[in-house]
């Protein structure tokens, strides 16, 4: 299913599709097939910047995702900010290193505003 219809189940997917036609979503989870992750790790290849939201659990494996962090932690410099939503203490460690790119919050309403910043600050192109 694309992720535009699934916008009932991922409303910060929906809400960041609304804020500008020229932003790009894109759902992964940890039981995504291998061929997904290339397709979104090729997406974030095409862009300046990327934001990207994580819903962890503590217990769950990384899967497909960890392959799309790895990526994007040796492409720094496009990470505009990842937002970590649950707790997951080897994703945590994994993403130190991004320092204040990296922020630690679960509640919708206060990822909204770091969602609405990153559509209107991020660099044209």
């Amino acid at each position: 299913m694309p992720w535009q219809q699934a916008g009932y189940e991922k409303p910060l997917v929906n809400f960041a599709s609304s804020l500008s036609d020229d932003l790009i979503g894109a759902e992964l989870d940890n039981q995504s097939d291998s061929t997904i992750a290339d397709l979104v790790i090729r997406l974030c290849d095409q862009v300046k910047t990327v934001f990207v939201l994580i819903h962890a659990q503590p217990e769950e494996p990384l899967g497909v995702t960890l392959k799309l962090i790895q990526h994007l932690l040796r492409q720094e410099e496009r990470v505009y900010q990842i937002i970590l939503a649950g707790n997951h203490l080897s994703l945590e460690r994994l993403l130190l290193p991004l320092n204040e790119k990296f922020v630690k919050e679960s509640e919708p309403e206060k990822i909204k505003p770091a969602i609405q910043l990153f559509a209107q600050l991020r660099p044209e192109g």
